[in-house]
């Protein structure tokens, strides 16, 4: 029988979960081969070679190999590039990068090549490594997914009739999913955005994300995350644990993307 071929990569620890008696279950997103699901055997040790290495959000070169057919591959060697552990004593930090890797999860599916998500990780967790603002990185993650995914849509000009719009509010018309004019604006529900929610997001477009100093007004997170939960259907859990962690903070909460 042939010899199953053995893959090395760059790739991000996205979470890991117990598995038999000394074993993690860790999914990784690589910068090859998307997201993949891999056994660590004998990690849970703390004297184990690999378990600083499936930390989650660390950043590892790891060999592992894919049985054809089978649903879990299996990680050979790990070595820690970016080690995320200092983000542990900042629990902000810590709970963004959780929603980091949650999104990660919903948007990169197991076998899909998608390097651009992978590029977008990494830099957001560097940027929480480096102290910048956790709740601004969040939504710039929100944002950027979903115009990895083809589905943020054109913020200056409109969907029905491609005249550009001016600057200020906008008007969304979620049967369309699109900014309309005022001459294509539906008599329907509509949503609508502050000139302010219209300036971040436009900002955060085209901007990486150690620029984006401030989180988005609280009408762009809920506009972000209706469009994320209308395209995935899913919502993004351990963004209640960040929502507690503001209120205790003291800090004001970010819209309806607390969720």
């Amino acid at each position: 029988m042939a010899a199953v071929p053995s893959r090395t990569d760059d790739a991000l620890v996205l979470a890991r979960y117990p598995f038999r008696e000394r074993d993690f279950v860790v999914v990784l997103l690589t910068g090859g081969g998307g997201q993949v699901r891999v056994v660590a055997h004998r990690a849970r040790s703390s004297r184990a070679s690999s378990a600083s290495a499936t930390e989650p959000l660390a950043r590892i070169r790891a060999t592992y190999f894919e049985r054809p057919g089978a649903e879990l591959a299996t990680l050979d060697d790990a070595d820690v590039v970016r080690s995320a552990f200092d983000l542990a004593r900042e629990p902000l930090a810590w709970a963004a990068g959780q929603v980091l890797a949650e999104l990660a999860m919903i948007f990169c599916p197991p076998g899909q090549r998608n390097e651009a998500a992978f590029r977008l990780v990494d830099a957001c967790v560097e940027c929480l490594l480096a102290r910048r603002d956790p709740v601004a990185l969040v939504h710039y993650a929100e944002l950027w997914f979903l115009r990895l995914a083809g589905v943020f849509p054109e913020l200056d000009r409109c969907g029905a009739c491609g005249a550009r719009l001016p600057r200020g509010d906008r008007v969304y018309d979620p049967t369309e999913r699109g900014f309309t004019c005022a001459d294509h604006r539906p008599a329907g529900r509509v949503v609508r955005l502050t000139a302010a929610a219209a300036d971040w997001l436009r900002s955060a477009s085209h901007e990486p994300p150690e620029a984006v100093a401030a989180p988005a007004p609280a009408d762009a997170v809920d506009w972000l995350i209706g469009l994320r939960e209308h395209f995935t259907d899913r919502r993004v859990e351990s963004w209640g644990y960040l929502r507690r962690l503001l209120r205790e903070d003291g800090a004001a909460r970010p819209g309806r993307g607390s969720r």
